[in-house]
């Protein structure tokens, strides 16, 4: 193996690490209703055990980054695969609540472990080679998102979803790690020697909110997440129809945000950044927010028409909504004096929390009020209200920590 690798190598390996993570960690969430139905859970309890989660990206964002500091990414990176799709594939195995909570939290940890991994290879790369990944990297991550749900909506009915995830967490694993292998000699390395030794106290006492970007992309984000948790039992519940279909409103959202992460480069040179993304969210939470209020007030003889709507206002979500997280992530690295993947974690802390809280918002929203179509308001308004934190994009700004 060669010891070095040129940047062009470097970014397809990069992206293609990206495009299976996405792949791997989105492929049961088309088939969410049989997991749900497995548990033998009503709406409120079974969105609440999926934000439990957020309980193992917390301790993962705390502490990865310092991790990946202190003994370098190429160990981190492996052991984290290894976490996500061991605890993916044991989790659909589940009947036990309680068993499902532990493997749960497991695998939030899995994700963000990598999430952290990837991500300060992406800005390291970008400090090496002047080459922005991380919109980009977030484009690959959506079309392995897009693609896995495809998948996961044909093989509904066709192939069990025990088989399908066992079979495909063992996959992506070997894949993923040869890959990792293969990237080693460019990987982030230790600074164990460094100034900062980044130990437990400090994890603490060195951390660091930045407001504006944290709010921001909270409230960009969400509507990514709710589409994820609910998008296809919403659509399933409310028109009825089989669920391979109702996947089809997700498919499009993740398809639309692929455009716009892939589409954003081109539109710069017209306008600054955070114009666009003041204009995207605006796009994204009116027109969502429109067309499932109409949709979900059609009778019920129309709901192919009602259908319709959910597609077009899930594609216009998708689109507003595709490039503004990346952009807010982008700007908590530059507007930070810490290494790259001590930001990755921290930020992702606070927008953890935040995402955390509302999730427990929206699903027991839906429990005591039946309505989804309701809870969906909550992420509207919130998508919309990023509006006021997109100047926190401006090249010259600076953080106030």
């Amino acid at each position: 193996m060669a010891k070095d690798i040129d940047h062009s190598l470097e970014q397809k390996l990069l992206h293609a690490l990206f495009f299976l993570f996405g792949f791997g960690i989105m492929a049961w969430v088309p088939r969410f209703p049989e997991v749900k139905a497995h548990l033998r859970l009503q709406n409120g309890a079974f969105g609440s055990l999926m934000s439990t989660g957020s309980i193992g990206a917390f301790f993962g964002l705390l502490t990865v980054g310092h991790i990946i500091h202190r003994f370098g990414a190429f160990k981190v990176t492996l052991v984290s695969i290894l976490i996500l799709f061991t605890s993916l594939g044991i989790v659909v195995h589940v009947q036990s609540s309680f068993l499902f909570l532990i493997f749960n939290i497991l695998f939030g940890f899995g994700i963000t472990a990598v999430h952290v991994s990837l991500n300060s290879q992406g800005f390291h790369f970008l400090e090496r080679s002047k080459i922005n990944l991380i919109t980009s990297s977030a484009g690959y991550w959506s079309a392995g998102a897009l693609t896995t749900a495809i998948l996961s909506g044909f093989l509904v009915d066709r192939v069990g979803l025990i088989l399908h995830i066992d079979f495909l967490s063992a996959i992506l694993a070997i894949v993923m790690c040869t890959l990792v292998f293969r990237l080693k000699s460019v990987l982030l390395e230790s600074n164990a020697d460094s100034d900062h030794d980044y130990s437990i106290k400090e994890i603490f006492t060195g951390f660091r909110i930045d407001w504006p970007v944290s709010l921001g992309m909270a409230c960009a984000v969400y509507l990514e997440f709710a589409i994820g948790d609910w998008g296809t039992i919403f659509t399933k519940d409310r028109l009825e129809i089989n669920a391979g279909l109702s996947a089809a409103p997700y498919i499009v959202f993740t398809a639309m945000m692929i455009f716009g992460r892939l589409l954003i480069h081109r539109l710069l040179p017209r306008a600054p950044l955070y114009l666009w993304v003041k204009r995207a969210t605006l796009l994204a939470g009116i027109s969502f927010g429109v067309c499932i209020i109409v949709a979900t007030h059609l009778s019920a003889s129309l709901k192919w028409w009602s259908f319709s709507l959910f597609v077009i206002g899930f594609a216009l979500a998708g689109l507003g909504s595709s490039f503004v997280g990346p952009s807010f992530f982008a700007a908590a690295n530059r507007r930070s004096s810490q290494p790259s993947a001590v930001v990755v974690g921290q930020f992702g802390v606070v927008n953890n929390v935040l995402i955390f809280g509302i999730k427990w918002i929206v699903a027991w929203t839906i429990q005591f009020t039946g309505s989804i179509a309701l809870a969906m308001m909550i992420p509207t308004v919130m998508i919309i209200a990023s509006v006021f934190f997109a100047n926190s994009l401006k090249e010259d700004s600076k953080a106030k920590v």
